[in-house]
């Protein structure tokens, strides 16, 4: 709580310097998108061996909204996970 109140502040006081982001954050950040990235293109992998295969444009779009789906949320949850823990060096 004290920390939240003493963010507020330094950020009233220095508004640029507030929300630097450092070389862990831009690590964090490249790896979350990354993993996140990875479900898109298993969605659209996916989506073109089932338009190959003819199955029902329904399904195929339904599997693209879950590589979307999955990208945002697990891209997230990495993201989360790693800045609870350590990062590997770029």
């Amino acid at each position: 709580m004290l920390n939240i109140a003493a963010e507020i502040v330094l950020s009233i006081i220095n508004p640029r310097g507030a929300r630097q982001k450092d070389e862990r954050d831009r690590a964090i950040d490249r790896l979350g998108d990354q993993v996140g990235q990875a479900f898109v293109v298993i969605g659209g992998i996916a989506a073109l061996l089932m338009a190959l295969a003819e199955w029902h444009w329904f399904w195929i779009a339904n599997v693209l909204y879950l590589g979307f789906v999955l990208s945002a949320v697990l891209g997230s949850i990495a993201k989360i996970v790693m800045n609870h823990t350590t990062v590997p060096n770029p």
